[in-house]
């Protein structure tokens, strides 16, 4: 039997010591790879305060020094294998009688494919990010602003042409304005529906701010001549319809198209003309608790109850 030779065996040590140092190098930079992902999932802090986007930037420009040095030494280690070296580690890592050294050759592999795309991943992540040092998005754009509404400021004759409109779409519901003070802007819309009910209607520009819905026989002034815009009906059913009116002003709001939301409401408000008449969509009833259908579906207009419409 031959000797051993003492060259190959010195060799066949070195290798093991270098691949077990390489192992420990890429679980260093495994580690500092999932530091540059949590930082880099982080992102920025979305406030006004530049200092923390900095701060975050730095953290992560560190981190990616960190990472570029590690793989230099890994470089800088696989260098110094020679094309023996290789083929012996390859050859003795796989057949290696040591029980914990069965996956060393696999494990060596993974983390080399694992390696690669690291490093194709952190290459991109560079370039994109030092495109945009401090600015507050990845992506450039010009924000556009919707135009300011200027429905609440509009001028007296607007309303005034509206209103005018508004009356010859219904013969039978007559719409008054007022202005008490001489306000520009203010105004005090009188609504009388046919002989059902009575509405107060509060504007600012072309905006409506609150209804109050009463009685044909009651009372819109105060005993001192002016309206009164805030006391409420002594009928429980116009009370109802007063508050489905304000939830109706609410829906149909719209300070882009501020004329038809004041036409969709003033349609919605005429539609009670027949509240006395109408039966409920859902229980097709007159009567519920006394009280006729005061709730109407915003877009159809179909009469319901109040605990039918549920």
């Amino acid at each position: 039997m031959s000797a051993p030779n003492p060259a190959s065996s010195t060799n066949t040590e070195e290798a093991k010591k270098n691949s077990t140092d390489l192992s420990a190098s890429l679980q260093e930079l495994r580690q500092l790879s999932n530091q540059v992902y949590l930082t880099g999932g982080r992102g920025l802090a979305g406030d006004q305060d530049t200092s923390k986007d900095h701060t975050w930037l730095q953290d992560l420009q560190a981190q990616f020094g960190s990472v570029n040095s590690t793989i230099k030494d890994i470089e800088d280690a696989t260098a110094q294998f020679q094309a023996q070296t290789n083929v012996l580690m390859i050859g003795n890592v796989d057949t290696d009688p040591q029980i914990e050294s069965f996956q060393l050759y696999s494990d060596l592999a993974k983390n080399h494919r694992w390696f690669e795309k690291v490093n194709e991943y952190a290459v991109g992540a560079s370039a994109f990010l030092g495109q945009n040092l401090l600015k507050r998005s990845y992506c450039n754009f010009k924000s556009r602003r919707k135009p300011l509404s200027t429905c609440h400021i509009a001028q007296p004759d607007h309303l005034t042409k509206m209103i005018s409109g508004i009356n010859k779409m219904f013969n039978d519901m007559k719409v008054t304005v007022s202005r008490p003070g001489g306000s520009m802007l203010n105004a005090v819309v009188e609504v009388h529906l046919d002989r059902i009910l009575k509405t107060v209607i509060i504007f600012k520009g072309l905006m409506i701010e609150w209804v109050v819905v009463k009685g044909w026989k009651e009372d819109l002034l105060k005993p001192d001549g002016q309206v009164d815009i805030w006391g409420e009906s002594r009928y429980q059913v116009f009370q109802r319809i007063t508050e489905n009116a304000n939830a109706a002003m609410i829906h149909f709001l719209s300070p882009a198209y501020p004329e038809l939301a004041v036409r969709s409401f003033m349609t919605y408000l005429h539609s009670f003309n027949s509240l006395f008449s109408d039966k409920c969509k859902q229980c097709n009833c007159h009567l519920q608790n006394n009280l006729p259908p005061t709730w109407r579906e915003f877009r159809t207009l179909e009469p319901y109850h109040e605990d039918c419409r549920v």
